[in-house]
């Protein structure tokens, strides 16, 4: 199962990576990362795992990252692709016909998906399954309000036209509205960064300073614990904040 939840991101973030790969390079990060911190007296155990742990983390969090930049990409396009595919109906040709010319003229990623979609539609599978590849392929709900839009209009009939115009301003809308959403969370995320870059900076000026007086917590146990505590309180603080700014529009 977690190799097909490889598979998936990777095919979503549409990058020439495998799942092995991904694993091979997780693996050797973990490794590299533990064979380095211990050899550092002053760094726990405990913290070496959990540092070494994250950094096993880093590809698959590029995939999320490769991802996110993609979907956004799509929904930005999506708009004006509706409307393209609108006004191709009103000029008489067909759906797929429409998504054909669509994808010739509108650039990447979404050309790349609407081709696929074209050319399992040509290969003999309905337009309703290709749409729902679709939108399987891309996990964007803008995506699939389109393909939801279409294969409820093609069972019930109806104005595709006027349909299509209809969901590309709702999409717009709610394109603005999450552009303000995050305007107004800004404040958060700032002082989220700031509180996690706080207790470093304070701790670089005390090495600085006086760095006898630091070396008690990086030299005795009980000061490599507290400073252990205060990592994990300040991470998890972080991802508390960053959480509550999320907004979902």
């Amino acid at each position: 199962k977690l190799g097909e939840r490889l598979n998936r991101l990777i095919a979503e973030a549409d990058v020439d990576w495998t799942a092995g790969r991904v694993a091979l390079v997780s693996a050797t990060l973990f490794m590299a990362s533990m064979a380095i911190l211990s050899r550092l007296d002053f760094v726990p155990w405990l913290a070496a795992v959990v540092v070494a742990s994250t950094l096993a983390f880093a590809p698959v969090a590029y995939l999320r990252s490769v991802r996110a930049k993609r979907l956004k990409q799509v929904e930005e396009q999506l708009p004006e692709a509706l409307e393209f595919i609108s006004r191709a109906l009103v000029a008489g040709h067909s759906l797929p016909m429409a998504l054909e010319l669509l994808a010739d003229e509108i650039g990447p990623p979404l050309n790349q998906e609407l081709r696929k979609t074209v050319d399992e539609y040509n290969l003999g599978l309905s337009m309703e399954q290709a749409l729902d590849n679709l939108a399987d392929r891309v996990p964007s709900v803008d995506i699939r309000f389109f393909a939801s839009a279409i294969m409820t209009q093609s069972r019930t009939g109806g104005n595709l036209h006027d349909l299509l115009e209809n969901l590309s301003e709702t999409i717009r809308e709610r394109a603005t509205l999450r552009g303000q959403v995050r305007a107004m969370t800004a404040n958060g995320r700032i002082t989220a960064i700031i509180l996690a870059a706080l207790p470093f900076i304070i701790g670089g000026i005390m090495m600085v300073v006086n760095a006898e007086y630091f070396q008690i917590l990086l030299n005795h146990p009980i000061g490599k614990t507290l400073l252990f505590l205060a990592l994990c309180g300040q991470v998890l603080a972080f991802l508390v904040i960053q959480k509550i700014v999320d907004i979902k529009v």
